[in-house]
């Protein structure tokens, strides 16, 4: 017969259990949504955000679990990855309002600068890999970065209103994680890049090395430059640029991994 101290260890192990945290645990970066945090969480946001609407008993639902979960982490700080259950009857309202017939459904959501209230919400018909999910909604986020070239440098900084902050790059595209910076301090802070082809003002800055960020302010005694010479991550960087600028959106670092791991994937969008 079994004891009453092993029935009750057995069903700490239980609560303790990955899977007793539901189907996207805190261990995920997936945010699990209720009709409760849906609005904030979605519609009074500048980023772009794909929501997963699933049921725990759905086999596809199951299949997709790791890819989903993957696509998370790598989109963490530069777009929301959110999950509805939809077999929980306190979520069911927002499964019909989206119109949810069959599990999983994904739908991405765009915010709308002219009407912030009302997101652009189209079906997401992409592959059901966490490649083919990354790629689809990095290719919708919206560009807050401006391109420069080296004679735009300077009228780019004296027209807008500081503090503006200039991504020295070696590379053609702009990274994601820095397109997620943009969005962080959207209307506080100006973004821009620049290739290090431009070497007039590479040479002006004093930037030898690639990639690089310099800050630059303006005050009554005139313009000031500040080179970024921490890490090329999300976090760091984040708590560097509130020292010159109010972020809009609130901390979107990305959480650090319990182990060093060799970069992936998953985490490939973490630096610049």
């Amino acid at each position: 017969m079994l004891s009453t101290a092993f029935i009750l260890a057995c069903q700490l192990f239980l609560l303790l259990s990955p899977a007793s945290a539901g189907f996207y645990g805190s261990d995920t970066a997936v945010i699990n949504l209720t009709p409760k945090t849906f609005k904030s969480e979605i519609y009074d946001t500048n980023y772009t955000s794909i929501v997963e609407f699933y049921a725990e008993w759905c086999g596809h639902c199951k299949n997709l679990r790791p890819q989903y979960t993957k696509a998370a982490k790598s989109l963490n700080g530069v777009a929301k990855v959110a999950a509805v259950r939809c077999d929980d009857q306190t979520n069911q309202s927002l499964c019909s309002r989206y119109d949810v017939r069959g599990y999983p459904t994904l739908k991405i959501f765009r915010p709308n600068s002219k009407v912030p209230w009302n997101p652009y919400i189209e079906d997401y018909q992409g592959g059901r890999t966490a490649k083919a999910i990354i790629d689809t909604v990095l290719a919708k986020i919206p560009n807050k970065v401006r391109r420069l070239k080296a004679e735009e440098v300077q009228t780019w900084i004296e027209e807008t209103n500081g503090p503006n902050v200039l991504l020295f790059h070696n590379k053609a595209n702009t990274p994601p994680m820095y397109k997620g910076l943009a969005i962080d301090y959207a209307g506080t802070a100006n973004f821009g890049i620049i290739r290090n082809s431009e070497n007039g003002v590479s040479k002006e800055y004093g930037v030898t090395k690639f990639p690089l960020i310099v800050v630059i302010t303006t005050d009554e005694e005139g313009e000031h430059r500040h080179k970024y010479s921490g890490e090329l991550k999300k976090e760091p960087l984040y708590e560097y640029l509130s020292s010159f600028a109010t972020p809009v959106e609130g901390a979107k670092a990305p959480q650090k991994p319990k182990k060093a791991k060799k970069a992936t994937e998953a985490t490939q969008h973490e630096e610049l």
